[in-house]
């Protein structure tokens, strides 16, 4: 990916008051900017920003050998006097500020959208994405599934549902280079806390709920509500104009935007009397259908995506769509044919069962996910799932024993442990299973996803329903000896074919 942008030294620093030149050329010119040493190309700024394992100035060396034009730094560092070296009181503030300058403000040339919330980012951007689209806004789109420049360009996959700033702005670099005029981008908790978003103009703010993740980050769910919120702020504080889009059937919504746009749609499922609404609802295996009620009109709307979620998805799109200027209609059609890779994806091979990969990885997710299959499957429902090492372990008992009051079959295998004991994390999603007040008793532990996913797979009778949860479209397996690769749908299909089906 191009970089396209070429800007002196001194024009950077004129914007950014906080960054002092204490060494070297003001007019060298810059080509971009980066705080990944491993990353830096000849011309960029490296800002060093320092974590909680390492000091990023041991990296300055590699960034100049790399060709580097310049250091930033928050103290002082030793490198030959004809290099420049900018000081910054906040290294990451100055990234994200510097990045902006660098790449000429890349979010006031575009409708700015960013989508928050725990659980339904990734479908809701892409919705909005493909809404906004199909009424002619050509849209850029940035996401756990990678990034597009919209007009049916395939994703790039990033590693990231929010990059870091430097990153992202050269990204809605690329974007207004190829013609969007707008973008919508997900917006993680990290994110705002770490201000990879910082000195991005959103237009539209979108909330689509709060159950308790990255609690091992923020601490409370008070901090991570706090986190959210902060993309509201952002968004009032660009002007009058911008407004925010609400899930009003979380309790959380309040909290989230009290000091957000003065403009506020609110949606919600079958609830009368908000800004959006769905009635009629009917859910069929492979879509929904719905009447859906807004300040511009009622539609009746036939989603390829299934699930109740995916309609308040959809609600929450159209509140985006026409909200900036696009066409109700046109989010009807849209409605018909998007879908999301990893979220509610059918895997059909000509089998007698249904089988769906999801990305649910928290207990809301992966309990939603599972009430909705639950009411369509007529056999037996079949789940399997992990927990990643090393976060949010609390989550593990609840998804243990969410899985096995709703579901017949739970298998507990592994998903991404990394350098935790994978035997151990299944010991705990199992002691959750324990705990369920009613369901099911068979409960088993594979920890190898592929003989998991094949045992599930050789078990299914017609009329069943097999989920393969919490890997969604990742295409890696992270273990403690590094990463392999593996994606649940296409392991699904080849252990089909195996089986017989075509």
């Amino acid at each position: 990916m191009d970089k396209r942008t070429t800007v002196h030294l001194d024009e950077i620093l004129a914007e950014v008051p906080t960054a002092t030149l204490v060494q070297g050329d003001a007019t060298r010119e810059i080509t971009g900017i980066t705080h990944d040493s491993r990353r830096v190309s000849p011309g960029d700024l490296f800002v060093a920003i320092s974590g909680a394992q390492h000091d990023a100035r041991g990296f300055v060396r590699q960034a100049l050998e790399r060709g580097a034009a310049g250091i930033v730094a928050e103290g002082p560092v030793e490198i030959d006097g004809d290099t420049a070296l900018v000081q910054v009181p906040t290294a990451r503030a100055a990234l994200a500020d510097l990045a902006v300058a660098v790449y000429h403000h890349p979010g006031d040339a575009m409708r700015m959208i960013g989508v928050t919330g725990t659980d339904g980012k990734t479908t809701t951007s892409h919705l909005i994405h493909a809404a906004m689209e199909q009424s002619g806004v050509r849209t850029g789109r940035l996401t756990t599934v990678g990034m597009t420049t919209g007009g049916g360009n395939p994703p790039v996959y990033t590693g990231f549902t929010t990059p870091e700033s430097g990153e992202l702005q050269r990204m809605l670099a690329e974007m207004v280079a190829a013609g969007c005029e707008a973008a919508v981008t997900e917006v993680s908790s990290h994110a705002l806390e770490l201000q990879r978003v910082r000195g991005v103009p959103f237009s539209a703010a979108v909330f689509t709920n709060l159950t308790p993740e990255h609690l091992d980050f923020h601490g409370t769910m008070e901090n991570y509500a706090k986190a959210k919120a902060q993309l509201f702020t952002m968004a009032a504080e660009r002007g009058p104009d911008s407004f925010g889009v609400v899930n009003a059937d979380d309790p959380s919504w309040q909290l989230i935007t009290a000091d957000g746009p003065a403009t506020l749609y609110r949606f919600g499922l079958e609830s009368e009397g908000l800004d959006l609404w769905a009635e009629n609802i009917r859910l069929d295996t492979d879509r929904c259908r719905f009447t859906m009620v807004t300040p511009w009109g009622r539609r009746e709307v036939v989603s390829a995506m299934p699930g109740r979620m995916n309609v308040k998805n959809w609600l929450a799109a159209t509140a985006v769509t026409v909200g900036l200027g696009g066409d109700l209609d046109a989010v009807v059609a849209a409605a018909a044919h998007a879908t999301v890779e990893g979220r509610m994806q059918s895997v059909a091979a000509g089998q007698p069962f249904e089988v769906f990969v999801d990305f649910a990885h928290t207990p809301h997710a992966l309990e939603t996910v599972l009430r909705t299959l639950r009411a369509q499957t007529k056999g037996r429902l079949r789940v399997l799932f992990g927990h990643s090492g090393g976060r949010d372990a609390g989550n593990r008992r609840p998804m243990g024993r969410i899985a096995a009051e709703l579901a017949d079959t739970v298998m507990i295998t592994s998903d991404n442990p990394a350098h935790e004991d994978p035997v151990a994390i299944s010991a705990e999603i199992v002691i959750g299973a324990q705990q369920a007040t009613s369901g099911t008793d068979d409960v088993r532990v594979v920890i190898d996803r592929g003989d998991a996913l094949r045992e599930l797979l050789s078990e299914a009778a017609p009329g069943d329903t097999v989920l393969l949860a919490g890997k969604g479209h990742e295409d890696y397996q992270t273990l403690a000896t590094g990463k392999i690769d593996w994606n649940d749908a296409r392991e699904a299909r080849r252990t089909l074919s195996a089986l017989g089906w075509t």
